[in-house]
């Protein structure tokens, strides 16, 4: 089998966190995050409590990639200190739920978005447009690892420079028009409230791991990984607490909460209407890159890590022989994100797959505990990173997971709904499919 190139530097893999992150939520799901809190400085202290979430993550996701600095993230990082068993459901909910379910959200929003800027692609649904969309950007990461990695950065510069131009609009301009209240959703309990804001928040900063599972691509992983994974994660939580702060001055929060398009909206808000057509073009390419990145990262990478331990099928480890790149596993991930944007609506997609996220996260930074106990990987190795204040930063990263998804599921189920167990039952279906794949192994 051939293997994998280290071929990307510290920019590059700077650019895929912050790049990941910026976009992915920022100008999505500000509105959905408005809409449970009671009133402005609870929506910024959730926007800092989910960036403080993510340093915690980092840090830890730090000293693990330069632990076991190889390709697949989370999934080697469950493999090698817990074993295949939680290793496998980790990389089987990947495919079938919350990396898939990322994909998917992303790739409805851009097409919600070509929509706006293009209004003869309405011809096509927004899951058509979606699906296009999923597909070219799958075959570009088909391609060599340095041209997926320079076409991200690219975006990445092009965007940052956007926002700020966009923040400035905002903070510079007068409210000339008085907008009527979006939908809100506040739960009585303020803290179920805050919580659930956190779901949103949490997608919005998703990509804070993302260097890890491209850890075998990577030049000098021991000094890149974690100057990428704190860095990034960083100059994010500072690039979303000013936007938001822009927003709140444009709109006011009853603006702001259960609306989409809120960029829009807020440029309007201050008569600013001439540069929606620049800030869709942002949008889009914002968000498209986020696309790209996630694409070409955690979902692809999991499925061909776990392929090369073993636990799933073989083919989908194998590299293209000229581009050294996973093809078969990009291309099973992109068919089943396609399913699962014909089947549920952005909404679903993001409480479903966010709370799983949430919980398998927290396994995953709950292997350092183990790790720093037993010595397991190369702790001699003075080149590793050490998280710092140990064991606080695991302890309190899955302390706030645990808090974010009680306070989710206590929502939903004042609400009725059970949508968050979906992600139970694709565990249940996941443990009976390795079962039976180690019966079928053991057989053979």
């Amino acid at each position: 089998m051939t293997s994998t190139k280290r071929v990307l530097g510290l920019f590059d893999a700077t650019s895929m966190v912050t790049g990941n992150m910026i976009g992915s939520g920022i100008f999505l799901l500000a509105g959905y995050a408005a809409a449970p809190v009671p009133n402005d400085i609870t929506l910024i202290m959730a926007w800092i409590g989910g960036g403080a979430m993510a340093l915690l993550g980092a840090f830890a996701i730090a000293e693990l990639s330069t632990r076991f600095p190889e390709t697949g993230g989370d999934f080697i990082y469950l493999h090698k200190v817990f074993g295949p068993f939680p290793a496998f459901l980790y990389g089987w909910m990947s495919l079938v739920i919350f990396e898939t379910g990322s994909i998917a959200i992303l790739a409805l929003f851009s097409a919600k978005y070509i929509h706006q800027f293009f209004p003869g692609s309405m011809v096509l649904s927004v899951p058509m447009l979606a699906t296009i969309l999923v597909l070219g950007f799958s075959g570009i990461h088909c391609l060599r690892v340095e041209v997926g990695s320079r076409f991200q950065s690219i975006l990445t510069v092009l965007k940052v420079l956007g926002i700020f131009l966009l923040v400035f609009l905002l903070l510079d301009g007068d409210v000339k028009k008085v907008l009527s209240a979006g939908e809100s959703v506040q739960s009585d309990n303020p803290f179920i409230g805050f919580s659930r804001a956190l779901i949103p928040i949490f997608f919005a900063y998703t990509g804070w791991n993302v260097a890890g599972y491209i850890g075998g691509e990577i030049q000098n992983p021991r000094k890149t990984l974690p100057m990428a994974l704190i860095g990034g994660t960083l100059i994010t939580t500072i690039i979303y607490v000013i936007v938001n702060l822009s927003f709140l001055k444009a709109v006011g929060l009853t603006g702001i909460q259960g609306q989409e398009m809120v960029p829009l909206i807020a440029l309007k808000a201050v008569g600013a209407d001439g540069w929606t057509t620049f800030l869709s073009i942002l949008i889009f390419m914002s968000v498209s890159s986020s696309l790209s990145i996630t694409i070409q990262t955690a979902g692809a990478r999991v499925i061909q890590a776990m392929g090369k331990q073993g636990v799933f099928f073989q083919f989908t480890a194998k590299l293209n022989n000229h581009y050294k790149t996973p093809v078969n596993a990009i291309m099973l991930q992109a068919i089943w994100t396609i399913v699962l944007m014909f089947a549920l609506d952005i909404g679903s997609l993001v409480d479903a797959s966010t709370v799983v996220m949430i919980m398998f996260s927290a396994l995953s930074i709950s292997t350092l505990l183990k790790v720093n106990k037993t010595d397991l990987g190369s702790r001699v190795n003075e080149n590793i990173y050490r998280t710092p204040l140990f064991p606080f930063v695991p302890v309190a990263y899955v302390s706030c997971a645990i808090y974010v998804s009680w306070g989710v599921i206590q929502f939903h189920l004042s609400k009725g709904s059970i949508l968050p167990f979906w992600g139970l039952a694709f565990l249940v279906i996941g443990s009976v499919v390795y079962f039976i794949w180690q019966r079928w192994i053991l057989n053979k």
